[in-house]
């Protein structure tokens, strides 16, 4: 088991090295405390979001709140969420109400379209949206006796899965993660539809 990840871990990040530490640690956390494995995680670090679509509606809602002028996003430079803002919101994630929104259940976002917080909002509602229809999918399909052993369009069906391939892409030494540099919109967009499928 684990230790259970101290609350302020994220303010030590400032590189992707950094952040894959985080996010691995992340991933551990989310494994122990969605599956009330262990009894050391205590009620302030359970996660509230404990599905792959809670937990990306609950960032549509955390990046609405920069809409509304509250600016909760931790940005190391103006526009920017940096590793830091980014491993600011993952912590806030884990225990933000979900923020589910039927008008943006049908907009459908392309990483490439990602260049704002506003854009990376429907990407993360468009991601949500696609989970949860191929997951139902995969119901259906096990529900009629069809194989369903391709796994769906996504890699993982639960959230510490898809954290830990996120983690596993960013351990590599991919070309394109030249492309990371600096942390934006447009690269968390790219982070994201990366973690979706890699194994």
């Amino acid at each position: 088991m684990s230790e259970p990840r101290s609350p302020d871990s994220w303010q030590q990040v400032t590189s992707r090295q950094d952040f894959t530490a985080y996010l691995r640690q992340l991933s551990a956390d989310c494994e122990s405390a969605c599956g009330g494995q262990d009894p050391r995680v205590t009620a302030a670090q359970r996660w509230t979001n404990q599905s792959v679509d809670a937990f990306l509606w609950a960032w549509v809602r955390l990046l609405e709140s920069r809409l509304d002028g509250t600016d909760l996003l931790h940005e190391e430079a103006p526009g920017m969420p940096g590793w830091r803002g980014l491993a600011f919101q993952l912590d806030t994630l884990r225990t933000s109400p979900p923020g589910f929104d039927s008008a943006l259940a049908d907009v459908v976002t392309e990483p490439g379209e990602v260049g704002s917080a506003h854009d990376l909002r429907l990407y993360a509602a468009t991601l949500a949206t696609d989970f949860a229809r191929d997951q139902r999918e995969m119901q259906l399909k096990t529900g009629r006796g069809e194989w369903a052993g391709d796994g769906g369009s996504w890699a993982s069906g639960t959230l510490h899965d898809v954290l830990e391939s996120w983690t596993a892409w960013l351990d590599t030494d991919a070309p394109f993660h030249a492309r990371l540099e600096p942390v934006t919109w447009w690269s968390v967009a790219h982070q994201l539809s990366v973690a979706r499928i890699y194994e």
